[in-house]
């Protein structure tokens, strides 16, 4: 590059032509962040480019100016380590994979839904029933794992429970949650951070915090039907976030968007029934029928008192707490508000690389 196209790369980044490395990244992020609230991706990607000849450039320039340096044996000053400017994921190909596209956060999951919500109602929603009974029995299996106890869902209606602690459980589990924040700290990721805390939170409260006849509720009477609830709206949820790019969660999200829709279509509507009489409390158990004694709501009135009213009431409670849920997560990000965590965090650590330097 001559000082001419030097000069014009520093004026559409708007940094003075001796401005440093530091100084360059920052006009970038900042002008770029502005046009993921309002401009568009071919300004994002023209934009990208500059700044990467501009780089390329200073950086070119460095390597030449050291190596026609005298060589000397003092040390060289410690220099912090570049942190590496945000991926432009507009080469990521297909369109419906790309997770800073606001049409597809805005379009795509009210479609996916309501295509659910129609294959549900035709004939053929009877193929999708056995989905709430999987998510049946990996809400009482995730209970018991959080708690540190080994569980096996079984697809047939029955989840065996250990009732002894196991540290394997607890220190795999505790493993996958740091491997999942260090990836995302590694790919300056925000949401992929804060689940693992949250998940690794509430892993340290189950098991160490909460007595164990509270464990055993948990996970053997409420967390199936509670399970088919919170588990299917959090596969929609996990939509939105961008998990590290080793997951390949670009396509995959959509499968389990579609899994948790399902379930939670059908669990939402047979407990509305419930609640309002249409429906009976589903007492027994899928393998022994209505006269075993061991079902989750036969447990919750013979062991832990609770009536039918507060049965219904409860799961109800849950339900709309769980649209809720999902209310506030799409707004959060058809308003883009995502996008201020990741730029706030991406601000924290330049600048802890800077105080460190």
């Amino acid at each position: 590059m001559d000082q001419a196209e030097v000069e014009k790369c520093c004026a559409a980044l708007g940094v003075a032509a001796d401005a440093s490395l530091e100084a360059i990244e920052r006009a970038y992020l900042q002008r770029n962040f502005a046009l993921i609230k309002g401009g568009n991706e071919d300004d994002r990607l023209r934009l990208r480019l500059t700044y990467e000849r501009l780089v390329a450039h200073r950086r070119a320039a460095q390597m030449a100016a050291e190596a026609a340096r005298p060589r000397s044996s003092a040390p060289l000053p410690r220099t912090p380590p570049p942190v590496p400017a945000p991926r432009d994921r507009r080469g990521d190909g297909f369109p419906l994979f790309a997770f800073d596209n606001w049409a597809v956060n805005v379009v795509v999951p009210p479609l996916l839904l309501g295509l659910v919500w129609a294959v549900n109602a035709s004939p053929l929603g009877m193929f999708l029933k056995g989905f709430h009974v999987w998510m049946h029995e990996f809400g009482h299996a995730t209970a018991a794992w959080l708690a540190g106890r080994r569980a096996t869902p079984l697809p047939f209606g029955w989840t065996p429970v250990e009732p002894d602690l196991s540290l394997g459980v607890y220190g795999g589990l505790l493993l996958l949650f740091a491997l999942l924040f260090i990836a995302g700290w590694r790919e300056r990721k925000a949401w992929p951070m804060i689940v693992a805390l949250g998940l690794a939170g509430l892993q340290f409260h189950l098991t160490w915090r909460m007595p164990e006849h509270r464990q055993e509720f948990w996970w053997g009477a409420f967390g199936g039907v509670g399970g088919e609830f919170y588990l299917s709206a959090l596969f929609m949820a996990l939509f939105y976030v961008q998990l590290p790019d080793k997951f390949r969660w670009g396509l995959c999200r959509y499968g389990f968007f579609l899994i948790g829709a399902t379930a939670f279509l059908n669990i939402w509507t047979f407990w509305d029934k419930v609640y309002h009489g249409l429906e009976e409390i589903p007492f027994g158990s899928l393998i022994n029928g209505e006269d075993d004694a061991g079902g989750d709501m036969n447990k919750l009135m013979d062991g832990y008192g609770w009536t039918r009213s507060q049965i219904r009431r409860t799961y109800r409670q849950l339900g709309t707490g769980c649209w809720v849920g999902l209310g506030v997560v799409y707004l959060v990000f058809a308003l883009r508000l995502n996008t201020a965590a990741d730029w706030i965090y991406g601000k924290l650590r330049r600048t802890d690389a800077e105080t460190d330097g």
